[in-house]
C-alpha cells in the first residue's frame, strides 16, 4: 500500500516545477481537432499514427478529450477529462484518464504556446519529460514548426532533440 501512494506522490509532484502559460486563452475557439504534430513519446503514443485529439466543452466547465491514433495497426482510444485548475488561468488543466480508468491520478496539461489564430498550439509538461506540438491541420510549415522548437529550448528548456514527428497518412 505504501509503495502506491509514494508511486502517486511522485506522479503529481510535477505540478511543482510548472511553465507559465498561455494567458487569456479562448475555450471556445480552442474546442475542436488537434492534430499531434510532434511530441515526446510516453510508452501510449510511442509508434502511434494518425493521432489527434478532439476537445468539447462541457456546460460544467470540464473538457472532454477523445485521443485517436493507429497503433500497431489498431485503432486506439483515450477518453480523457480535463478540469481547469483556476478559473483565472484557463490553460492549465488537470487531466482525469476516463477509459481506460487511472484513478488518484491526473495529469498536468500546460498550454504554453498557441497560435494568435488557434491554427497551431504546444501543451507542454511541468518538468519537459513530456510535450505536444499539435495543429488544427495534420502537418506545419517546417520553418514555423522550427520556430516553435527553437522557443520551446530558449523560453521553456525543452530537448528540442527529443520531439519526434507524427506520421499521418490519410
Amino acid at each position: 500500500m505504501n509503495k502506491y501512494i509514494i508511486i502517486i506522490f511522485l506522479m503529481n509532484i510535477s505540478y511543482l516545477s510548472s511553465h507559465p502559460v498561455v494567458q487569456g486563452l479562448d475555450l471556445q475557439k480552442f474546442m475542436g481537432r488537434w492534430h499531434v504534430v510532434s511530441l515526446i513519446p510516453n510508452w501510449i503514443e510511442k509508434g502511434a499514427s494518425n493521432s489527434y485529439d478532439d476537445y468539447k466543452l462541457n456546460e460544467d466547465g470540464t473538457i472532454d478529450i477523445t485521443y485517436h491514433a493507429i497503433k500497431d495497426g489498431k485503432e486506439r482510444t483515450i477518453r480523457q477529462k480535463g478540469i481547469i485548475v483556476d478559473k483565472n488561468i484557463l490553460s492549465r488543466w488537470k487531466i482525469q484518464f476516463i477509459k481506460p480508468w487511472v484513478p488518484f491520478y491526473k495529469a498536468p496539461y500546460e498550454v504554453i504556446i498557441l497560435d494568435d489564430n488557434y491554427e497551431y498550439m504546444v501543451v507542454g509538461y511541468p518538468d519537459n519529460r513530456f510535450g505536444w506540438i499539435m495543429a488544427r491541420s495534420i502537418s506545419l510549415d517546417e520553418q514555423k514548426y522550427n520556430q516553435i522548437l527553437v522557443e520551446l529550448d530558449e523560453k521553456f528548456g525543452y530537448d528540442k532533440s527529443a520531439f519526434e514527428k507524427v506520421v499521418h497518412n490519410y
